[in-house]
């Protein structure tokens, strides 16, 4: 069985369907998985260091030549925390009161 994240990072995607399911069924057709990989190109991107979105960790001595790059990343990391916590914080209390 593959994961949703090892086939998003395999480069074969499934085109969108332009006939509706009951169609697909009803006359035996199937569509066919092909290697595209600019479709998900992102993905491969993720790990680039300007990437805000993600928490990452930082190995001082890879980037001791350039200390902005460290101290942006800190304060982007620490943003992120306070966002996730915020966005955790909101869900519980929407969750007490229903």
């Amino acid at each position: 069985m593959v994961t949703k994240k090892d086939r998003r990072h395999s480069g074969y995607v499934t085109p969108q369907a332009t006939v509706s399911f009951k169609d697909l069924v009803k006359y035996d057709l199937f569509i066919n998985d092909f290697y595209d990989d600019w479709s998900d190109y992102r993905d491969g991107f993720r790990d680039w260091f300007r990437d805000f979105k993600l928490i990452k960790k930082i190995k001082f001595g890879q980037f001791s030549y350039n200390p902005e790059i460290v101290a942006k990343r800190l304060q982007m990391n620490k943003k992120q925390d306070i966002l996730l916590r915020r966005r955790k914080l909101k869900k519980n209390k929407i969750k007490r009161l229903t």
